[in-house]
């Protein structure tokens, strides 16, 4: 089958290595049939389509990733290879740590479709992560969870439950024959149908917002110890921003340190206001719309922060506008008036000081201007020239 007909897809396999499944009514024994289960799908799915990857998840008192997606079947081999039994089953920690993987690559470029596949005797530990509750937060995602079930028949059946609950299939194996066929029909289960509308992961902008990734601050990047020796030493120039080039944020003349935000995934640093303007610039409505952009540098799905997410409101409050000969004749005198913190709106609280152009922190004494509404620190309201404000010119007096 040409590889155009198939979706290719990202396959985090969650494979149970708790103690229970060392027991031998399977053939030498439940866990080596599900990694012989295993071997076959991978290597089944890559004969029919080699745009697919797979990462690997063992859990049993805790999961842990054991390979990120790859489509190389020597490499996923050798780790299922040696894995080994212990201990207890965390089945909903193991989810999480899926999902986690999963929302890590949909935030990347022409990302591929998403799902889970959970190899288990169904025997979780009661005191762990609810399953059914990560298997709702992977519906909310459009992550079908698929299910190979070994051992006796349950009246809970928590993987068929998930299964049931996200779109996937639920497979019960009582041999080791009925689990390699369960492998034979997962491997060959991504082939396109006409109008099933599953060629994008991505769609509900709702969807979009709730997977992409928050910038980074310059105190969250500076935690690396390397990286800041590299910036004491003037190696690393992490304060430019990429668009605008400069240092000082062009939309609220604030310092990088303020306004400056680096992707998390090839650390490029922009001023927030420059790359929601860059955002705003993007014909795609639905990014538009779930107020996110992909990074400039790598693609990276990012998420622009809501109050600066229209850049054409803030552009308004930060620059003078131009007076036309309409316009009415500003007062010769005004005053301003004392505000708390928490009064401020979320723009204003982004915005900065004409004066010494820091942002307004809780705490902080602010004055605005009665007539154009500029803000400023109240100890930078002494270094105005003749009192007068900034932006509109009109001298201002406190009461």
């Amino acid at each position: 089958m040409n590889l155009s007909e198939r979706h290719p897809e990202n396959i985090v396999v969650c494979i149970d290595t708790s103690r229970s499944m060392y027991r031998a009514d399977y053939t030498p024994n439940r866990f080596k049939c599900s990694i012989d289960a295993l071997k076959k799908l991978i290597s089944e799915r890559f004969a029919q389509d080699t745009s697919s990857a797979f990462a690997i998840i063992n859990f049993s008192n805790k999961p842990k990733k054991i390979i990120d997606f790859t489509n190389d079947k020597t490499k996923l081999f050798e780790v299922l290879d040696d894995l080994e039994v212990s201990g207890k089953s965390a089945l909903g920690e193991a989810l999480g740590l899926s999902i986690k993987l999963i929302i890590s690559e949909l935030r990347k470029i022409a990302a591929k479709i998403p799902r889970i596949l959970v190899i288990s005797d169904g025997n979780f530990t009661t005191t762990s992560i609810d399953p059914l509750k990560m298997a709702r937060l992977a519906q909310g995602l459009n992550v079908k969870i698929d299910t190979f079930r070994l051992g006796e028949l349950s009246p809970l059946n928590i993987l068929k439950r998930m299964s049931d609950l996200t779109g996937g299939n639920y497979y019960y194996n009582n041999d080791a024959q009925s689990l390699l066929q369960a492998a034979h029909d997962l491997a060959g289960s991504n082939i396109k149908t006409y109008g099933d509308g599953t060629t994008s992961a991505i769609e509900n902008p709702a969807f979009i917002r709730k997977i992409s990734a928050d910038l980074l601050r310059v105190q969250d990047l500076t935690k690396d110890q390397e990286q800041r020796l590299l910036q004491i030493r003037g190696l690393v120039d992490y304060k430019k921003c990429s668009i605008c080039f400069s240092n000082v944020n062009p939309y609220t003349k604030s310092s990088f340190y303020v306004g400056g935000r680096y992707c998390p995934n090839c650390q490029t640093p922009y001023h927030i206001h420059c790359l929601s303007s860059w955002a705003n610039s993007q014909k795609d409505r639905k990014m538009k719309q779930a107020g996110t952009v992909r990074c400039p540098h790598c693609f990276y799905l990012l998420k622009i922060p809501t109050e600066v997410s229209q850049v054409q409101k803030l552009t308004s409050l930060v620059k003078p506008r131009i007076k036309s000969k309409k316009d009415p004749k500003p007062p010769e005198l005004s005053h301003v008036e004392l505000i708390n913190f928490s009064d401020l709106d979320s723009d204003d609280m982004f915005n900065s000081c004409p004066v010494c152009n820091f942002i307004f922190e809780d705490l902080q004494n602010i004055l605005r201007c009665d007539n154009c509404k500029t803000l400023y620190h109240e100890h930078c309201f002494k270094d105005l020239t003749d009192s007068r404000c900034k932006n509109c010119g009109v001298k201002l007096h406190k009461f």
